[in-house]
């Protein structure tokens, strides 16, 4: 589990890398450069989704199962749905 700082960490990656996929989209980093096959743009978006993804994988069992287990945990006390 990410504890403080490393939790502030992964956040700031998180959105420095929603930041910059949008960059291209104002004219940041567009320029006709290649990178190997790809566009500067194209290369440095893929990156950041390639972030945001891993990003997203890694939020799963940070938040959302312990959501659902708290969740089960309160229908199993309550008697479930009626």
């Amino acid at each position: 589990m990410l504890t403080g700082m490393n939790r502030k960490l992964f956040w700031l990656v998180l959105i420095l890398a929603l930041i910059g996929s949008w960059l291209p989209y104002f004219n940041i980093l567009n320029e006709l450069v290649w990178v190997g096959p790809l566009s500067l743009p194209l290369a440095w978006v893929l990156t950041c989704n390639i972030v945001l993804t891993l990003c997203a994988i890694a939020l799963y069992p940070l938040y959302f199962k312990p959501l659902s287990e708290r969740i089960d945990a309160f229908e199993r006390k309550e008697g479930g749905h009626e």
